[in-house]
């Protein structure tokens, strides 16, 4: 899948908070029949009541990870979500490729499903198609849609392709469209949004993510919102969010995830929002990532490749989102871009 998914230390802390245990690696030590396993001892969710405890246990697992950087008798790694008692999420499966054909990847993944629990109800991952077949074969028999990662320019999206929009943005003469910082957007209404499109009842790492995102413009990650000028939240009394969208530096480009909208012009101001704020931050503040943006779309969601085509964003590498257990409720034609292939 190309992983690249945020600069590593600050995208570290968001996962770990989330399953602390979730990570697996293989090591093979001095001969190839001493082939053991080494995991994060938690393998407790996160409790979100003491904040001081999370915090401090998530730098001790960054700590662990750190160390393990370096490590060359790891041989093969994986890592396994959980969301809930309900759902989880695999990704990062990899194995050296010296080692590959013998087996110790896929004992990697068998650990990382005991993790899982076979009592979960939906357990997804994002397959590239070379791969299928074999995630089929470990009860991955069921799929919900084809991802296809979109690349292009932000810079010429704000200055060529929507030019006009960014205009119009950069004046502030989009009604509704603000950054997530903005007290205005209710984050309450995000988790069900994400729900609602995408399937993923996790509303801890929902928010988690928006917070990673939201209010960085110091290290170039963007979070923003579309408001209904005239619809509200029953619950909350705030606008009613029609769309949200997030964008961070990566190692070899920026990366958009999720881009969650009502219908393709929500998105297209969202898209347009996120590329005029990445440009200037660049700008002011130069950091070396190339200004282009990947992002994870929904071939079934129609609006959604229409936008990017006529951005001319091309596909450069698709994959399929399998489930092993149900697939669970969703409405693609809601996402437009992914949260993250490494976390759904």
């Amino acid at each position: 899948m190309g992983w690249n998914p945020g600069q590593k230390a600050a995208m570290r802390q968001v996962m770990l908070k989330t399953d602390p245990g979730a990570y697996f690696y293989g090591r093979l030590d001095d001969h190839p029949s001493l082939f053991s396993h080494g995991v994060n001892n938690d393998t407790n969710t996160r409790d979100s009541s003491d904040d001081e405890d999370d915090n401090t246990e998530v730098q001790v697992k960054e700590e662990k990870v750190l160390a393990l950087e370096d490590d060359r008798s790891i041989v093969s790694m994986i890592s396994a979500i959980r969301f809930g008692e309900d759902q989880a999420w695999l990704s990062y499966y990899i194995t050296e490729e010296n080692y590959r054909g013998r087996g110790y990847g896929l004992a990697t993944f068998n650990r990382a499903l005991e993790h899982v629990g076979h009592l979960r109800k939906s357990v997804g991952l994002n397959a590239v198609f070379a791969q299928v077949e074999n995630y089929r074969k470990s009860g991955f028999t069921k799929s919900s849609w084809t991802n296809e990662r979109r690349r292009g320019s932000a810079r010429d999206v704000v200055e060529v392709q929507e030019r006009e929009l960014a205009n119009r943005i950069e004046k502030n003469q989009v009604e509704g469209l603000v950054l997530l910082s903005d007290p205005r957007v209710d984050w309450e209404q995000l988790p069900a949004m994400e729900k609602r499109y995408a399937g993923f009842n996790r509303p801890e790492f929902v928010k988690d993510w928006v917070r990673y995102h939201a209010n960085h413009p110091e290290h170039h990650r963007v979070g923003v919102a579309f408001l209904s000028p005239d619809k509200t939240d029953p619950v909350t009394g705030k606008p009613l969010v029609l769309g949200y969208a997030c964008a961070r530096p990566a190692v070899v480009s920026y990366r958009i995830g999720p881009l969650y909208a009502t219908d393709g012009e929500v998105a297209r101001n969202l898209l347009v929002k996120l590329s005029a704020e990445v440009v200037a931050a660049e700008t002011k503040n130069p950091l070396g990532v190339p200004l282009v943006f990947d992002i994870d779309i929904v071939q079934q969601n129609e609006a959604a490749m229409a936008l990017f085509d006529k951005v001319g964003w091309p596909n450069v590498i698709s994959s399929l989102r399998m489930w092993k257990g149900e697939v669970p409720p969703y409405d693609a034609s809601g996402v437009f871009g992914i949260s993250t292939a490494e976390a759904g």
